[in-house]
């Protein structure tokens, strides 16, 4: 009973942050709570397939078709072991597209089971397989749902992969930022917290030694172990373990005296030397983006945005803090609508880079009399890491620490609820994020 309505409680909250439910033509449309999930993954290298088997335990509040999303065609699915056929579909103004099934169900606890194939950011090459996860947010629809089902990024469940490769005598390793049990030669179990969202798992799956790595623990101020992993290409040019080693135990000293203690079991780092990309305690970065991207641990994949209206508030910060924590009195510019998209928008705006971190500055200003803006930075991480926030309850939390009243700030340089003319102005590119190509991307694995 007590489980029971721990688990009424925890759906509640996760759908209390999800878009609003909606109709299409005469289907109502309802998103739903993911409790547990579970893929099973087989590579065969013989026959160049990579294939999804994924059963998905989930909780819908009302009558209606459920909302997942999957951009690989569906090859098969069941809906508590009976057939289904799955439908496409896109939000109210289509900002984004989704996907659900062609049956209405009643409110309760349901079972989905999706078979997909994977074809993206994989190369089979003779014997050898490499695979991963790539994923951006900054653009639509680039978070895990490019290769295996998943919820909108609001959600947070458990997700356990048990993974094989076959066809082949070469032994793999995966880099992740789960935990890793090999069952067997090239077959891997692996479980993830459950506070992750769509946007949290970093995977990736290579030969054994096609890598250079260096494993260490960090001691944090937590008195825990962090077991550090980097990993490199091997390359004359690159730069060395040592250097990246010392870099990242730098970097992590200064964001526990910055924003307490480091959020997640383990850390895992790609220096990929291009890119840069942030996960729950992984990255794959440059040398130079590697503070950006640890900073995103924290703020990011440790306190989470919910949506595309939220996401300007990591980058922002991350952005801050690579300018060396300004403080200006007033931001240099009229206004932006960073937070006042759509409700169903999934990705970052790119005005987070440079107007977001001017006003973070701004802030940090405002809050100098309290510590300025890391302090409450660090509240806000110690109340809120592992949970996913809005907008709004940035600013209410803001409001809290301070005594003050940011709501008009919020409203002009946020919302654009000004009154001043509206001027479409173009996002400057942020180095640290730039938009790879797929032969990019490709290249990476």
């Amino acid at each position: 009973m007590k489980l029971s309505l721990v688990l009424i409680i925890l759906s509640t909250l996760a759908l209390a942050k999800a878009p609003s439910d909606f109709k299409d033509s005469s289907k109502q449309f309802r998103f739903v709570d993911f409790s547990q999930v579970q893929y099973e993954i087989v590579y065969d290298l013989e026959n160049k397939t990579a294939i999804a088997k994924t059963i998905i335990n989930f909780d819908q509040k009302k009558s209606g078709h459920p909302i997942f999303d999957l951009i690989p065609e569906v090859q098969s699915i069941e809906l508590d072991g009976a057939s289904v056929n799955a439908l496409s579909l896109k939000s109210p103004s289509n900002e984004t597209n989704y996907r659900s099934i062609d049956k209405s169900i009643q409110a309760g606890a349901h079972t989905l089971s999706i078979t997909n194939k994977i074809d993206k950011n994989i190369d089979f090459d003779g014997n050898e397989l490499s695979s991963a996860f790539w994923m951006s947010d900054l653009n639509d629809r680039q978070y895990i749902e490019q290769y295996i089902p998943s919820n909108i990024e609001y959600d947070q469940f458990a997700v356990s992969m048990n993974l094989e490769i076959i066809g082949t005598a070469k032994e793999h390793t995966v880099y992740t930022n789960g935990e890793v049990t090999s069952t067997s030669k090239n077959q891997f179990a692996i479980s993830y917290p459950d506070y992750f969202t769509a946007s949290s798992l970093y995977f990736h799956v290579a030969p054994k030694g096609k890598f250079e790595e260096v494993s260490f623990k960090f001691k944090s101020k937590s008195n825990k172990n962090i077991p550090v992993r980097i990993y490199k290409k091997k390359s004359f040019w690159s730069t060395s373990l040592k250097t990246l080693k010392e870099n990242t135990l730098s970097i992590l000293n200064e964001l526990e005296s910055k924003f307490g203690n480091w959020p997640h079991p383990s850390l895992t780092i790609y220096n990929a030397g291009m890119g840069g990309m942030e996960y729950s305690g992984a990255t794959i970065t440059s040398t130079s983006a590697l503070g950006h991207e640890l900073t995103h641990s924290y703020f990011a994949r440790g306190v989470m945005p919910v949506d595309g209206n939220s996401g300007w508030m990591d980058e922002a910060i991350a952005s801050w803090r690579d300018d060396g924590y300004q403080s200006v009195s007033s931001p240099n510019f009229s206004k932006t609508s960073m937070a006042a998209h759509s409700e169903y928008r999934r990705y970052t705006d790119r005005n987070a880079y440079t107007k977001g971190a001017n006003f973070m500055a701004y802030l940090n200003n405002k809050l100098e009399s309290q510590g300025g803006l890391t302090s409450f930075l660090n509240e806000l991480h110690t109340n809120f890491t592992h949970t996913s926030i809005t907008t709004h309850d940035f600013i209410k939390e803001i409001n809290g620490f301070s005594g003050l009243s940011f709501n008009s700030d919020f409203d002009r340089y946020i919302f654009a609820k000004s009154n001043m003319n509206k001027t479409k102005e173009e996002p400057v590119a942020n180095p640290y994020h730039p938009v790879l190509t797929q032969k990019q991307l490709l290249e990476l694995l």
